[in-house]
Order: structure tokens, then sequence, then C-alpha cells
């Protein structure tokens, strides 16, 4: 495939040179990483800014979601079978399958989401 990294046309060639672009403008949706450009008198292939890294307090947002919608219904199952009477061994068996399954989740939720300082 032809690399377009530099490629531009003066604007008023862009008529003619239709099938061009077009060429080019499908290179840049397939690469993800350019656009084209116009600068006034050019269309211009650029480079797409680096994404910018979620901040902490993004991040943290998107970990009380996670925790809201992956988490939280475990923790009320757990209570709903802590208000079991009489409490049996199944029913601790199963809350502790909850609880690991809950930690696991807590763990992969902080793993998919973290801190830019690497801590919290």
């Amino acid at each position: 495939m032809t690399n377009y990294t530099n490629w531009k046309i003066l604007k008023i060639d862009a008529d003619e040179k239709a099938d061009e672009y077009a060429e080019v403008a499908e290179w840049c949706n397939q690469n993800g990483q350019y656009t084209i450009e116009d600068d006034g008198e050019y269309y211009k292939v650029v480079a797409l800014p680096e994404p910018t890294p979620p901040t902490d307090e993004e991040i943290r947002q998107m970990r009380a979601a996670a925790y809201a919608a992956e988490v939280d219904c475990i923790t009320a199952h757990i209570q709903r079978l802590r208000d079991t009477i009489p409490m049996t061994a199944e029913v601790e068996a199963q809350i502790a399958v909850l609880i690991a399954e809950r930690d696991a989740k807590v763990a992969e939720i902080k793993e998919r989401y973290p801190y830019n300082d690497g801590g919290k």
C-alpha cells in the first residue's frame, strides 16, 4: 500500500484529482493516524495528535462507573445472603465464593483503569 504521509495537492486541482483525493482519504481512514487538512491553499495529509491519557479524576469516574455496574450487584447479593436466617454452611460457602469473585472484579477494574502514577 502506498504511504501518503507527505501527500498534498493544490485546492484548485482537487476536482481533476478527485480519484487521488479519494484514495488518500481511504488510506487515512484505514490507517487511523492521519487525516486530510485544508490549509487554505492545499489539501494535505497531517498526523492526528496522540490521544491524551485520562486524568486521575477521569480514571476515578471510570472506576466508579465500573464498580457500580460490575461490583455493586455482587455486594448486594452477598448482603441478601447474609440476611438469610438461619445461616447455613451452604449459604456461608456461597458468600465466600461471591466475596472472592468481588475481590477479583475489583482487582480487574483497577488493572483496567490504572491511575497515572501507577498507585491508588
